[in-house]
């Protein structure tokens, strides 16, 4: 759902706008106690960008005046049930989700708006077969094996249950979170404020269709399993990394949502075409 800009919101973006040129203007000074982070993936490596530190756990990469990418720290989770959402924030179903993020979902949100991504049209409803729209996104996470960092695309860790196969790599939808009216307790009526639900639920990445996160699967929804063959231990440290595909990437994902998505209805079809013979009753042999 498209975010109403009303003053709240319009507030919120200037601060980030301020900060982040206050911060593109000042070098940062160096801590020589700070821990380094990983690195962000190879081919998405900026020289001379600027980084503006949202939170010790946020981290936004300017580049030609506009947000490039977003790091966002976060460990990996133990789901005890087949996932509905790639990532979701500290307190959300870290049960059914692969990573579990340290960030204020706002942030990511207003990340993307600034980077020059439209937000589509979200699910309307918990599991809507509606696809949701958006601008597409590439969504990277990192970690260290060996003291040496390795990065993947979100698509690699999952896979169907059923197949063992990883997900095509389709890309994610920004099409946002919705905003819901905040309730005045005492009359029970609604207050004028708006309530943003991806602070409320913690909910990020999603590919079982859910209005109330950020990002969702742009194709059909559908429950995955974790990769186990590549993912590390429960509790590793990783990064998220997010960020807008170029022209070239841009064609590579809708391409691979096509390819998917004919396969899909391939499926369906070919699990309707039952052939005549396979109704017909068996015949006695022994009846006379």
């Amino acid at each position: 759902m498209k975010i109403p800009y009303n003053n709240i919101i319009l507030t919120l973006a200037l601060i980030v706008l301020i900060t982040s040129l206050y911060a593109l203007s000042e070098t940062p000074p160096t801590d020589p106690g700070k821990t380094e982070t990983l690195a962000p993936p190879t081919e998405n490596t900026l020289p001379e960008s600027k980084v503006i530190t949202l939170s010790p756990t946020e981290r936004i990469f300017y580049k030609n005046g506009k947000v490039d990418k977003m790091e966002i720290d976060g460990i990996l989770s133990n789901p005890t049930m087949p996932l509905e959402f790639i990532a979701c924030a500290d307190g959300g179903k870290d049960y059914e989700s692969l990573v579990i993020l340290k960030c204020m979902p706002w942030n990511l949100h207003l990340a993307l708006i600034l980077a020059g991504l439209k937000e589509g049209k979200g699910p309307q409803f918990f599991g809507d077969p509606a696809v949701p729209t958006g601008d597409l996104v590439l969504v990277y996470v990192s970690w260290e094996k060996d003291n040496k960092p390795v990065t993947y695309r979100i698509e690699e860790l999952i896979s169907n249950g059923q197949t063992q196969k990883s997900l095509d790599l389709v890309g994610w939808s920004f099409s946002g979170s919705q905003f819901t009216d905040d309730i005045d307790y005492d009359t029970g009526k609604p207050s004028g404020r708006k309530i943003y639900m991806a602070n409320v639920y913690k909910n990020i990445i999603a590919t079982w269709h859910d209005p109330n996160a950020i990002l969702n699967i742009p194709t059909q929804g559908g429950l995955f399993v974790p990769n186990k063959e590549i993912l590390p231990a429960q509790g590793t440290k990783i990064i998220m990394t997010i960020r807008p595909p170029d022209a070239k990437e841009t064609e590579q994902l809708k391409k691979a949502n096509a390819d998917y998505n004919k396969r899909i209805k391939e499926e369906e079809l070919k699990k309707k075409t039952i052939p005549p013979e396979e109704n017909e009753t068996p015949k006695d042999t022994n009846q006379k």
